[in-house]
């Protein structure tokens, strides 16, 4: 019996030479998995890149996250090869740290909007920490997707600028994490 569609191709498996990564492959990625209680700031003292990210990093220590000093370097070699500023109030510093278990998100907010980036680049409001170990590239992308996909929510970083307290700002992540797919 002859094809009845010779034109159309069947897809052949994807082989590719590159080793595939030891960590499994999540369809559904939540933030409230890796978001620390313990590695939130609801307001920021610091009002520059380097006050930030060494208090944010003083957090990271403090919660028994990682050496602060180490994170503070990872974050601001990021940040001086290239900026971490989204737009719209928000950045998201991130860094391959290691020594890191599982990858850890940590959330910051600025009493008053900081110049985060270069000249030119919207001043920061909300800041979004990820820290990752090597070999979970993957997971990293992802979440740095995730967190952009919940920064669009309408009125997102104006919610988190009411919240009074850390907690209220977990809840905040988490009921809008839970209504996006």
């Amino acid at each position: 019996m002859q094809d009845a569609c010779p034109h159309i191709l069947l897809p052949v498996p994807y082989r590719s030479n590159i080793a595939r990564s030891s960590v499994p492959y999540r369809s559904a990625m939540r933030l409230r998995e890796f978001l620390r209680a313990d590695f939130v700031i609801s307001r920021l003292q610091a009002n520059d890149m380097e006050g930030v990210v060494h208090e944010i990093c003083a957090r990271a220590d403090a919660a028994g996250i990682g050496s602060g000093a180490v994170i503070a370097e990872k974050l601001l070699e990021r940040e001086h090869g290239h900026t971490t500023v989204i737009g719209s109030g928000l950045a998201i510093p991130h860094a391959t740290v290691p020594d890191l278990p599982e990858p850890v998100i940590g959330v910051a907010l600025a009493k008053y909007p900081i110049r985060f980036g270069p000249a030119g680049t919207d001043a920061v409001r909300l800041l979004f920490v990820l820290l990752s170990p090597p070999g979970r590239e993957r997971e990293h992308v992802k979440l740095l997707a995730r967190i952009c996909r919940l920064a669009r929510h309408s009125d997102f970083i104006d919610q988190l600028e009411t919240a009074d307290d850390d907690a209220t700002v977990i809840e905040i992540i988490e009921f809008i994490d839970d209504q996006h797919v």
